[in-house]
């Protein structure tokens, strides 16, 4: 489980542009999986749950965060990734 550090102003804007809320990033860091990067920063991410069988052939969206070394959030974004 990552700690919410600061908010960076380039995190903050892209978050209101996505509508991803406080809330949702809480749940990121905390329920996210962490790939380290070379420079200490890391790359969280969640995949959407299982989408239903109707969804079959959707894009599922991917929600990430990048944190730098010392938990600060440096970017959220939203990428969809194509299943298959």
């Amino acid at each position: 489980m990552m700690k919410l550090g600061k908010i960076s102003p380039l995190a903050f804007s892209r978050m209101k542009q996505r509508g991803i809320s406080i809330d949702t990033l809480h749940h990121l860091l905390a329920h996210g999986q962490v790939e380290k990067q070379f420079d200490g920063a890391q790359v969280v991410y969640l995949d959407s749950p299982a989408p239903s069988p109707t969804w079959a052939c959707s894009p599922q969206p991917r929600l990430y965060a990048v944190v730098d070394a010392a938990g600060d959030v440096l970017t959220v974004e939203r990428r969809v990734r194509l299943r298959g």
